[in-house]
């Protein structure tokens, strides 16, 4: 049987066109591979020049929830289209599980956090409220599909308790990170082009910053640390977090992702503690991948090891572990870097994940 792969999401952003040329990259030259986006964001078809998908066909929809659904449905009836997955949030299933009903259809749904976890680690809030409440609708979701994947290990490890389901149906699947895209740059030159000073103490944190991503124990880092200059890529969403004037901080709205590695290779730790579970974040492993240590939440799925530091949900933990990094001597830094690379090379990196993501996908 010949098979086809349908993504849908109702929004386009950058971590998804990774995801997508990854797909494209793993995926045997036979399948064939659809995306389905809408304009809710803006002009989609405009943008879509810039994506630089070579085996995908995109179809943007203008956005209306209640006819995309039906046209979804059509859409997939006209190109024979056997497996269907969501792109972006779980809900972007809904419209497929639509699709499938009378059909010969798969649907596999892929959740991008640790969704059984996550209200655990929120404070208590309309937040954590909601992501409590959200359960429900991804019980029902994962009845009505056929696969369900995980980035968050201890999520996937409950799957089969929580949704009352064999265990065979549940993946756990990682985001990959390009090894050969995300190496280590000499970090000497890297920090003269994007000068920055040669002796100076430097922790970069990569996307938005937000109370999920530890935004507020970032800032707390930034004040008590004058002497550690931080850069941060990404929007600092203050509705979530007031942003802080400091000497030592400097932002970055964006920064295209082929000069990602060298500000990574600047560094010398990257932030990436998040509150919504135990996956890496596709930022730590890109860190990982250009031999710089990361410093995580202490349910980060990892063995204990020198290149990631685990910290308690405290800003006082955080800076003790911060302090402590920067007391190592260089020597032994150095020797942490290029552990942190192997690493990412044998547990992180497309060629490690890629059977797996087939597996899942397509058989």
């Amino acid at each position: 049987m010949k098979k086809d792969i349908c993504f849908f999401s109702v929004g386009f952003a950058f971590n998804r066109l990774v995801r997508m040329r990854y797909y494209e990259k793993i995926f045997p030259k036979d399948v064939r591979i659809f995306l389905i986006t809408t304009d809710k964001y803006g002009n989609a078809k405009e943008e879509e020049n810039k994506w630089g998908l070579n085996r995908t066909k995109v179809i943007v929809l203008k956005h209306n929830p209640i006819k995309n659904i039906f046209e979804i449905r059509k859409i997939c009836d006209k190109y024979r289209i056997n497996s269907l997955s969501n792109l972006g949030h779980p809900f972007g299933a809904i419209p497929l599980i639509f699709a499938k009903i009378f059909r010969d259809r798969k649907v596999l749904l892929y959740y991008l956090g640790d969704v059984l976890e996550i209200f655990k680690t929120t404070e208590f809030s309309f937040k954590k409220v909601k992501f409590f409440l959200i359960l429900l609708p991804y019980f029902i979701l994962s009845k009505m599909t056929d696969k369900s994947a995980f980035v968050g290990y201890r999520s996937h490890k409950k799957a089969p308790y929580f949704f009352l389901s064999n265990k065979e149906k549940f993946y756990f699947l990682q985001a990959p990170v390009n090894t050969n895209l995300f190496r280590p740059y000499d970090k000497t030159k890297s920090r003269k082009k994007l000068s920055i000073g040669k002796e100076k103490q430097v922790v970069i944190y990569v996307g938005r910053v937000t109370y999920l991503k530890g935004g507020d124990i970032l800032s707390g880092i930034i004040k008590l640390n004058p002497g550690i200059d931080f850069i941060v890529i990404g929007k600092w969403i203050e509705k979530e977090i007031p942003k802080i004037n400091a000497k030592n901080l400097k932002v970055i709205e964006r920064v295209p992702n082929e000069n990602l590695p060298e500000y990574y290779s600047a560094s010398d730790l990257t932030f990436v503690y998040n509150r919504q579970g135990g996956q890496p974040q596709i930022t730590g492993s890109e860190s990982l991948a250009c031999g710089i240590p990361v410093l995580h939440t202490e349910r980060f799925y990892a063995p204990d090891k020198d290149f990631i530091i685990k910290v308690k949900d405290s800003l006082k933990d955080a800076n003790k572990k911060i302090t402590s990094f920067f007391n190592i001597d260089k020597e032994k830094r150095k020797v942490i870097s290029i552990e942190a690379r192997e690493y990412a090379i044998s547990n992180m990196s497309d060629e490690f994940w890629e059977d797996k993501y087939i597996d899942f996908y397509l058989k």
